[in-house]
């Protein structure tokens, strides 16, 4: 994987989970996001502390933006279309559930490292909605 200062043990690997079985996706080292893309890691975004856990930021392509927050008891909240309401939330078993006032109660992957809180925020907040938006890319041109 790529190497960026930080060794492979500081790092919360992120899984999504499929129907097919499960895929590393990303993980968070240090204040930032990385997507593995074909066995390397690439800085997609950071997130930062403040009083009442953290903010999670997508990297833009002249800035960033601010996505949403985690809890510190692990309640994933996004700024976009669900602004205000919780998005899911990480088991402490290190699965991270979808579940909320619009989406049905789903797994949609695990996090596994030494942190789980901001990791499980960078699933649902920026792999889980890349993903959804791909699949109906495919199907509006399928």
């Amino acid at each position: 994987m790529g190497s960026h200062g930080k060794s492979e043990s500081a790092r919360t690997i992120i899984y999504r989970t499929r129907s097919s079985g499960e895929d590393a996706v990303g993980y968070v080292c240090g204040e930032e996001i990385f997507r593995l893309r074909w066995g390397t890691g690439v800085g997609i975004g950071r997130y930062e502390r403040d009083s009442d856990g953290w903010r999670i930021f997508r990297k833009t392509r002249f800035d960033e933006k601010e996505l949403g927050r985690i809890t510190i008891e692990g309640v994933i909240h996004s700024h976009g279309l669900f602004e205000g309401g919780s998005l899911g939330w990480l088991e402490s078993d290190g699965t991270v559930v979808r579940g909320g006032l619009i989406f049905a109660e789903e797994e949609v992957g695990r996090v596994d490292g030494p942190q789980p809180l901001t990791a499980a925020a960078a699933l649902l907040l920026i792999f889980v909605p890349d993903e959804d938006e791909m699949s109906r890319e495919i199907e509006r041109r399928g």
